[in-house]
């Protein structure tokens, strides 16, 4: 039988890497008997250096290809797009879409210092969406303040956060450091890559006294009035390129100990 035929209204859950599967991990958990389609657009990899431009027809065409599945949801895990994109072109497909946002405002409300620290890729966090998003999302009385948080997204892409704890430990703290020694008031973080919250046990283990928000969290609690019972299958889906390639990504899922049957296909 046609895999899309074996699916009832499946939510999609997708970015360009494995920071995505984690919400999956929660869908499963919450919704057991939901089926999901979880696709990694490794051909695109990463959204967090392309422009505006690149990213809409990134989107527009995954969505595109996504509502060929018939889900019931559709969501964008991956906080760039969110922001920068997804509000322009929502109202273009059948299928809800939803995204995932720096979670500002619960930030705010569980710091004591009304400092908070929004990591991020470059292409969020040095938009003009992402600080239009911030100044409706704060309150009058908090500061917010946005930091580039490539190097920490790639040791979760590359896998060196599982098999390299040394470095993993390294990279987090020199750039915390940097990070708190000119803002030492902060006292929450929003974790805005889908990636950093692979991390959370590292910024734990080295900050103790800080709180990292996941955004993921969110987004479950958003999807719940979409889910239906089904097989509780998932579907997973990978397109890659001559960079990015089916026998890599599977490398890193194998280290990362998760274990599925990846179709590969063309968007």
């Amino acid at each position: 039988m046609n895999s899309k035929l074996k699916l009832n209204r499946p939510i999609a859950v997708f970015d360009a890497g494995i920071g995505s599967y984690a919400i999956v991990e929660l869908l499963k958990k919450e919704f057991p008997k939901q089926d999901i389609i979880y696709l990694a657009d490794r051909n695109s990899f990463p959204y967090g250096n392309k422009t505006n431009d690149e990213l809409a027809v990134i989107l527009r065409n995954t969505l595109k290809y996504l509502e060929t599945w018939l889900p019931s949801l559709i969501v964008v895990a991956s906080n760039a797009p969110s922001v920068t994109i997804l509000p322009d072109i929502q109202t273009e497909f059948e299928t809800d879409i939803i995204g995932v946002y720096p979670p500002i405002k619960e930030a705010i409300e569980k710091s004591s210092t009304k400092e908070i620290g929004v990591l991020g890729v470059k292409s969020m966090i040095e938009t003009d969406e992402v600080m239009h998003y911030i100044n409706e999302e704060k309150s009058p009385d908090a500061n917010i303040n946005t930091f580039n948080a490539s190097s920490l997204v790639e040791l979760v892409e590359t896998g060196a956060f599982m098999n390299d704890k040394y470095r993993t430990l390294i990279t987090i703290k020199s750039f915390m450091d940097n990070v708190l020694d000119e803002h030492e008031a902060i006292d929450v973080f929003t974790l805005s890559s889908t990636h950093l919250p692979w991390l959370y046990s590292y910024f734990k283990e080295l900050y103790p006294h800080i709180m990292f928000i996941d955004p993921s969290t969110e987004v479950v609690e958003q999807v719940g009035k979409y889910a239906v019972e089904g097989s509780g299958m998932i579907k997973s889906l990978v397109t890659t390129n001559q960079v990015y390639t089916l026998e890599s990504f599977n490398e890193m899922l194998n280290k990362l100990n998760i274990e599925l049957e990846l179709e590969e296909v063309h968007i």
